[in-house]
């Protein structure tokens, strides 16, 4: 229903898809994730000063800090539509777990919207819980995420270069990404896809759970309702989860506490201020939000045809810096485009596709005269 959108809610949505994008670029755009980059001796010097700085603030600050704001903010909209109908809500989930499949294979392994999709049939279990045990299941499935990034994340600490098995992935990566077929790329990414649940992977989709379990709770226990007259608390909640995320992202190994708490930590800083008397101005972000499965989708479609064979071809050419500007600049269209559309459209594209096909007959896109944004 109309009447329940938060616009500053629909806002941090807009905000985190920035974060999304900076984050996203260096594992769409090269083969060696940041971390390594800072960590291998090799590496970083052969990389010029600001680049390094650039990695160095993307991994501190953004690295794992905005998937888990965006994970509450879905368990959030699901505790709206579960509340709507299970059928309704079981083929919303459905039809995700088809874009999510779609955008693995055509545009990028590394999908959330399989996560997501997965995460949806759980969480449709999970609401049945109360939220005494709704906050059991985050918690449990928080320790074996944090569990599972300790023994399995290994890119966490770097190194590899020297092996010449690695060496030759690398090279192999660059060759195919960098000059490879729309059908090569793709054959590429339907094996990177197959380890989904890889060991690597594992820690990630389980904190997915812990995220959107969180944001269940928020919206059974009516946490994000009349932000306005929590702002008090929510300036509190925002120091003391962002000065304790800084600390801990500084120490590899808290990866997962590090990314839920410095992730909260901005999504509360950016409510408390838009909910601000001059907050207003943040709302701009706001159309950004409404369309936000569109934009993520978007991001994806400039950045492979940047970085890809098929595209531009500039796979591992394009350091963290580089890389940083053209996740924003992608971004800033994106918000433009975004307000420019939602003036005569209720809902973005693919937003409209999936309520669509979830009700299974088209739905009205145009937004009527009298509407308001």
């Amino acid at each position: 229903m109309e009447g329940e959108r938060e616009p500053a809610i629909d806002a941090l949505r807009g905000l985190c898809l920035l974060g999304i994008a900076i984050v996203n670029v260096p594992w769409l755009g090269a083969p060696i994730p940041l971390s390594e980059l800072l960590l291998d001796e090799s590496l970083r010097s052969a990389t010029p000063a600001a680049d390094l700085a650039c990695a160095a603030l993307v991994e501190w600050l953004a690295e794992g800090k905005f998937y888990p704001q965006f994970s509450a903010l879905f368990g959030f909209g699901a505790g709206v539509l579960l509340a709507r109908g299970g059928a309704l809500y079981a083929r919303r989930i459905a039809v995700l777990f088809g874009f999510g499949l779609l955008h693995a294979l055509f545009g990028w392994w590394g999908d959330i919207l399989l996560d997501y999709a997965l995460v949806g049939v759980l969480l449709g279990l999970v609401a049945l819980l109360a939220p005494r045990g709704i906050l059991a299941v985050a918690a449990t499935s928080f320790a074996a995420s944090c569990v599972l990034s300790y023994l399995f994340d290994g890119w966490l600490s770097g190194g590899g270069e020297d092996d010449p098995a690695h060496a030759a992935e690398l090279a192999e990566m660059v060759r195919i990404y960098g000059s490879g077929s729309f059908a090569e790329i793709t054959a590429r990414r339907l094996d990177e896809l197959l380890g989904f649940f890889a060991p690597y992977n594992r820690s990630y989709r389980a904190n997915t759970l812990t995220m959107a379990c969180l944001g269940l709770w928020m919206h059974r226990a009516g946490l994000l309702a009349n932000l306005r007259d929590k702002r008090a608390a929510l300036g509190r909640i925002a120091a003391a989860l962002t000065v304790s995320g800084l600390l801990l992202a500084l120490v590899p190994f808290l990866y997962i506490p590090a990314g839920d708490v410095l992730g909260l930590g901005w999504g509360a800083l950016f409510l408390w201020l838009a909910t601000a008397p001059a907050g207003s101005r943040l709302l701009v972000l706001a159309p950004l939000g409404r369309v936000a499965i569109s934009a993520y989708l978007g991001q994806t479609l400039v950045f492979t045809l940047v970085f890809y064979g098929y595209g531009l071809g500039l796979y591992g050419q394009l350091g963290p810096l580089a890389g940083t500007a053209l996740a924003a600049a992608t971004w800033l269209v994106e918000l433009a485009l975004a307000r420019a559309w939602m003036r005569h459209f209720a809902l973005g594209p693919v937003e409209w596709l999936w309520r669509s096909l979830t009700h299974l007959r088209p739905m009205p896109m145009r937004r009527p005269p009298a509407q308001p944004m």
